[in-house]
């Protein structure tokens, strides 16, 4: 199915399964520069436009992903003219599914009937839409503390949902050693050579999409969103396109206590990392790291003056920018911020973030207004569990004080504890809890 046989970079071993480390000596296995067809040959509605670039197969699972959207600033006097590739504008709301597109693909080929995978969330979303539109069972490893709103979009695509650990590495390993125990496709994007090669088609389309590109920013991550699409610039360059790289940034997170608003750039143990030093290096890039917290004022900020919505960890090119800019090390015309993943994936953040406008009743205590929304989740079943809970509310208060407030919800009669579960500690609203929300909401309307 390869154009070009994938090769490891160290010992020269090749290899036609889609691995991304060397089976011999743990390299790093990629794709010789593929040379394509010139720009004017070319009719982008796709990514399977770029099929020249693209493993073969017989029956490719696409749900028209890829040919996404360039979009300048024209409102936020900040950053005005910088470039926007809306990657949120994929199927799933996010640039994975360029890679589940190629994963899948290679599932179908390879005549499997499950397939399992781990990711902090937006990758399971892609890979459970595909694998439902091939008709294909899909296992999905996410962390405990995973947004709600992930976890839900993986669950109506119909996709099995194992939480494990409190990152995302843990998620990994619970994942392998589940596949060393059955037959299924495996397909962590940390591990699967298709993901670059989906991916790499970001880099292609900036080829043909700006005529002058000095800069890119790219979220960090795990390393191989940069990676890929300095893969598409390698063909695109092969293939005459352009004729040498744009310098790339690469965002990533300081370690601060508000992680939960970047999840999928907290990656701990990267395997690509050493590889995007380099290509840092080699496009005299940088990276640079950014607090947490200001992505999602950014983020507001983009939503309120340019109505696009993405999710905090895609604002975190658009917080280096601002400095950038103002520093005068790049030019925002010149410049392409890759928005990675849509607003849809963190509503709880959102709604944390924007409490404070909600309608409450006149007088009621701080206290009261976290029981009253405790009483919500429970009744709607969107989290019934002390940690669960606390991720829903946005963890804007201890975890401690949860758990405070379920035992004194539980000591007046308005929750008990399910019977149907015994290794954590879940609730139901009693016949009292139900009759006391019930007044609640219905006084909340009224005022």
């Amino acid at each position: 199915m390869w154009k070009n046989l994938p090769k490891c970079n160290d010992c020269g071993n090749t290899s036609r399964e889609p691995q991304l480390t060397c089976p011999k000596c743990k390299g790093l296995i990629s794709i010789p520069p593929i040379s394509g067809p010139s720009i004017n040959d070319l009719n982008l509605s796709s990514m399977w436009s770029l099929n020249a670039f693209l493993p073969n197969f017989s029956k490719p699972i696409s749900l028209v992903e890829g040919n996404t959207p360039l979009l300048p600033i024209t409102n936020i006097e900040n950053y005005q003219n910088l470039s926007l590739k809306l990657e949120f504008r994929n199927p799933t709301g996010s640039f994975r599914d360029r890679a589940c597109s190629l994963i899948i693909s290679d599932a179908v080929e390879k005549n499997v009937n499950n397939i399992i995978g781990a990711s902090t969330g937006s990758f399971s979303i892609s890979l459970a839409a595909y694998a439902a539109k091939a008709r294909i069972n899909s296992v999905n490893v996410v962390p405990q503390n995973l947004e709600l709103s992930k976890i839900e979009q993986i669950k109506v695509y119909g996709g099995i949902v194992v939480e494990k650990g409190e990152s995302v590495d843990e998620a990994i390993n619970h994942s392998l050693e589940m596949q060393k125990n059955s037959d299924s496709y495996y397909a962590s994007p940390e591990n699967n050579l298709l993901t670059i090669e989906g991916q790499k088609t970001i880099g292609l389309e900036l080829a043909l999409q700006k005529d002058r590109l000095d800069c890119i920013l790219v979220p960090r991550g795990s390393g191989s969103l940069i990676y890929s699409i300095y893969r598409g610039f390698e063909d695109a360059i092969s293939s005459g396109w352009i004729e040498e790289y744009p310098k790339i940034y690469a965002i990533s997170l300081e370690k601060t206590q508000v992680a939960h608003l970047a999840e999928s750039l907290e990656v701990q143990e990267a395997f690509l990392l050493d590889k995007v030093k380099k290509i840092i290096q080699e496009t005299e890039g940088k990276e640079i790291e950014i607090d947490a917290e200001s992505m999602l004022d950014e983020a507001l900020e983009l939503a309120k003056n340019e109505g696009l919505f993405i999710e905090p960890s895609s604002a975190s090119v658009l917080v280096a920018a601002k400095s950038l800019i103002k520093e005068k090390e790049i030019t925002a015309e010149s410049t392409v911020a890759i928005l990675s993943g849509s607003g849809m994936n963190t509503l709880n953040v959102y709604a944390a973030r924007l409490r404070g406008k909600k309608k409450i009743v006149w007088g009621l205590s701080e206290s009261s207004t976290t029981k009253f929304e405790i009483l919500n989740l429970i009744a709607d079943k969107k989290a019934d569990y002390g940690y669960f809970i606390w991720i829903s509310l946005g963890k804007n208060q201890s975890l401690q004080s949860i758990y405070q407030h379920l035992t004194e919800l539980e000591e007046k009669g308005l929750i008990v504890p399910s019977e149907k579960e015994v290794k954590r500690k879940h609730y139901e609203l009693t016949k009292k809890g139900l009759e006391t929300l019930v007044n609640m909401r219905n006084l909340i309307d009224y005022l």
